[in-house]
């Protein structure tokens, strides 16, 4: 959210977004079920910050996608994000202006950075 045009709620259209995600999932799933067809599973890591965003690649192959730190943190939260779970960093619960309702984690050490990142995980 934010690239390339800015909202002033950006951060809270991207937590509604994964909100509404797990719904749809959790719906489906049910769905499944009843057809006997295997459950799917996600986690969801959301960050805030700055990044690079735009078209990569060469003539060959190009796509639109966004790069930097702020990225690489967002996919930690993501990988340690449980089944239907999503994990926040501090910086993007700090730009929220209605923030759900949340539980603050013991500070999550990741690859690349050298303090613990303060997370929370959201309460459903």
């Amino acid at each position: 959210w934010g690239a390339p045009i800015v909202h002033e709620d950006d951060a809270d259209r991207a937590m509604r977004c994964a909100l509404d995600q797990l719904d749809a999932l959790e719906k489906m799933n049910e769905k499944w079920a009843q057809q006997n067809r295997p459950a799917i599973k996600i986690g969801i890591g959301i960050n805030y910050g700055e990044v690079f965003a735009g078209n990569f690649g060469s003539d060959r192959r190009l796509e639109y996608t966004v790069i930097g730190d702020a990225v690489n943190t967002a996919s930690r939260l993501c990988s340690a994000a449980g089944q239907n779970e999503i994990l926040i960093s501090e910086p993007f619960y700090k730009k929220l202006k209605s923030p759900p309702p949340v539980e603050q984690l013991e500070p999550m050490q990741v690859k690349g950075k050298s303090k613990a990142l303060r997370v929370y995980r959201v309460k459903r």
